[in-house]
């Protein structure tokens, strides 16, 4: 697994939350309660955009090897190792500041 992956493409817009949670293992990830992924089971629910923030803010996985990704979106929704970004990597997903 490299440092950055592309887990979902922007042209599915408003369904990128509920498509994360309903088609990927997230028994992999931490942060992420049953609660938020219930209501990000429809975009129609009032709680959607609030669990999906908790998750983009929360989640974490980490691989085998020991490196620990987390979720960026950016219309495009990522999958980073933050700490293992190239400066140009980092640059491209606005990590330049830091």
């Amino acid at each position: 697994m490299e440092n950055v992956q592309l887990l979902l493409s922007d042209a599915r817009g408003i369904f990128i939350p509920r498509d994360f949670t309903q088609n990927f293992k997230l028994d992999k990830f931490t942060g992420i309660s049953s609660e938020d992924i219930q209501e990000c089971a429809n975009p129609d629910n009032e709680g959607y955009w609030d669990a999906w923030t908790k998750i983009l803010d929360n989640a974490k996985y980490t691989h085998d090897d020991g490196r620990v990704f987390t979720l960026h979106q950016d219309g495009d929704l990522w999958l980073l190792c933050v700490d293992k970004l190239t400066p140009e990597e980092r640059k491209g997903f606005g990590f330049d500041d830091e």
